[in-house]
């Protein structure tokens, strides 16, 4: 799957009890998004977006091409990273490794069923899509 010859950890494979404090509260998420130029790409930031606007509360949304600062505060508060890459090129995911942070839970959209084409593809039921699985995650 990677280049490197190592496997992805924790594709998809996020469990909520994970993501519970000692309190028994959900762990707040940071969304560490790939904003690529491609469709994939784009629809990574408008679902962390979307996840963030809806639930502040449980959300943050940060987009990788603006660097990993917005990671290290989240992770001085407590949160969970999450980070959502486009495709298989694994944008965010290298811009975190580069800092040698560690993401919790790791996800990519062409997983989801969700097909790499023109930047224009990028629809409102595509986001939905994604927001579900990050919730599930």
């Amino acid at each position: 799957m990677e280049a490197t010859g190592k496997k992805p950890t924790n594709y998809l494979s996020g469990k909520a009890d994970k993501m519970k404090k000692a309190s028994g509260k959900r762990k707040s998420t940071l969304i560490f998004a790939c904003s690529g130029l491609s469709n994939t790409g784009k629809l990574t930031m408008q679902a962390a977006s979307a996840l963030a606007f809806r639930r502040p509360d449980l959300y943050r949304a940060a987009a990788a091409h603006k660097g990993v600062d917005a990671v290290e505060d989240a992770l001085s508060d407590g949160f969970k990273i999450l980070v959502l890459d486009g495709c298989s090129d694994r944008c965010a995911t290298k811009k975190l490794e580069e800092s040698g942070l560690k993401a919790d839970v790791y996800m990519m959209v062409t997983e989801l069923g969700i097909e790499k084409t023109m930047p224009s593809d990028v629809k409102p039921e595509y986001v939905e899509k994604i927001v579900r699985a990050i919730k599930e995650a």
